[in-house]
């Protein structure tokens, strides 16, 4: 993909209010980070009504196995031992002498939602130091790019700390995308922890910037607009205005 030819059609759609004029522009470059994250995540399934049932009866009654439950709620054998399998290896029974709720168990029948633990996963998620947070996008789309400006400086000598409450909440809304649906009775994949994470690589990501006057009423601003969230970089504009606004006027002759 030409990048020079993208940037004509971002430029083309820069909004430029009648008493504001475009004084600079430039591009340049900020290292995203792919970061490979292995968490275990939950399975949240709406609780179906013969496991109600049978953590209902198994809650109240005295039972020593499957069948004498079966012949009371007149469901065949079958149906029921699969189901008790499952929840005594959820935790939600345990059997001594009969069989018995556990808090789990109580806490799930109540709140009307299974829980159960999966194999542990993999995703790989995108880290922007210089936003300080994972931000969402394609990067293999901005590799297709034929070219790439420098790189900003205020990237240069940038440690990275990857914040485990920031990890979780990125995980958890990318893992929320990938199985979101329609369908009520999907189960619904929670993230319960993060147990590592690895960085694979660093690639750098285009951006254009446009340093815009309001000759009305006297005022510098900036737009920047980021390749891999293909959107207007708010965090980015307001990160160059904080370095850069006080030497705009002098820089571009602006009294």
């Amino acid at each position: 993909m030409e990048l020079q030819k993208f940037e004509q059609q971002v430029k083309s759609k820069l909004p430029l209010p009648k008493s504001t004029k475009l004084v600079a522009e430039k591009q340049f470059c900020i290292p995203i980070h792919t970061v490979q994250v292995t968490y275990h995540p939950v399975s949240r399934t709406p609780m179906d009504i013969l496991m109600k049932m049978m953590l209902i009866a198994f809650g109240k009654g005295t039972f020593r196995d499957g069948e004498t439950l079966a012949d009371v709620l007149l469901v065949e054998p079958l149906f029921i031992n699969d189901l008790l399998n499952k929840m005594k290896k959820t935790g939600l029974l345990i059997q001594d002498e009969v069989i018995s709720l556990t808090e789990k168990g109580k806490q799930q029948l109540t709140n009307g939602i299974f829980e159960e633990e999966l194999d542990e996963d993999r995703r790989e998620l995108l880290y922007s130091p210089l936003h300080q947070a994972y931000i969402e996008g394609d990067i293999e789309d901005v590799l297709d790019f034929d070219e790439f400006p420098e790189e900003i400086d205020y990237a240069l000598g940038l440690t990275v700390e990857f914040d485990e409450q920031k990890t979780l909440d990125a995980l958890q809304l990318a893992v929320a995308h990938h199985t979101e649906t329609d369908e009520a009775e999907t189960p619904q994949t929670i993230v319960t922890s993060v147990k590592a994470t690895e960085e694979l690589q660093i690639n750098d990501v285009p951006c254009f910037q446009y340093i815009l006057y309001d000759t009305e009423n006297d005022i510098f601003d900036v737009r920047v607009f980021n390749t891999l969230t293909i959107a207007w970089d708010e965090q980015l504009e307001q990160l160059i205005k904080d370095k850069e606004l006080m030497i705009w006027r002098d820089l571009y002759n602006m009294k």
